[in-house]
């Protein structure tokens, strides 16, 4: 069995400490001469032997942040939503991450303004308040996407929720022009 390299690029915080010396930490790692990801897991004080942990990639790790913030926070009231969050930056992500996944929509996009569907429909028919009856193609295309790439689609759907019409019609051109 080969011996698992790393180097810790960056240190980011201590989440509990043991009586035996050991710490549980978020780091920035990069395994075996690859990019870095962020780990959570056990280190001895040396930071020469570690326990079993968790290794995510930087969209993995925002996917987490939104879900944890969602837990403790819940809904924030409408006036401590930031205004002008960057979506843009998490499309270029997705992109990034899952060129598939943003083809996906792209494609589910360009379908709904062909058939001449208003952004308000559109929403409700990605966000499931509405149903495409008559559109088979695309109630299974949405349920596909949402299955297959089920943590994505969820902070696809809560930006389609959260942005106002006009931000929204933007977010939308911006995947359709990928």
């Amino acid at each position: 069995m080969s011996k698992i390299q790393f180097e810790i690029k960056k240190q980011i915080a201590t989440l509990s400490g043991s009586s035996k010396g050991w710490s549980k930490e978020l780091n920035l790692i990069s395994w075996n001469g690859y990019p870095p990801k962020y780990d959570i897991r056990d280190w001895d004080a040396s930071h020469a032997k570690m326990g079993k942990g968790v290794t995510l990639s930087e969209e993995e790790l925002k996917v987490l942040y939104y879900a944890l913030k969602q837990l403790f926070e819940g809904s924030q009231p409408e006036e401590h939503q930031p205004q002008n969050y960057n979506w843009q930056e998490r499309v270029n992500g997705w992109l990034e991450s899952s060129p598939l996944f943003i083809q996906q929509i792209k494609n589910i996009l360009m379908f709904m303004k062909e058939k001449g569907y208003p952004i308000e429909k559109q929403r409700q028919l990605l966000i499931g308040t509405q149903s495409a009856a008559i559109e088979e193609a695309l109630q299974y295309e949405i349920e596909s996407i949402s299955s297959i790439y089920s943590l994505l689609y969820s902070e696809f759907i809560d930006l389609v929720q959260k942005l106002e019409l006009e931000t929204l019609e933007q977010f939308f051109d911006v995947i359709e022009k990928m």
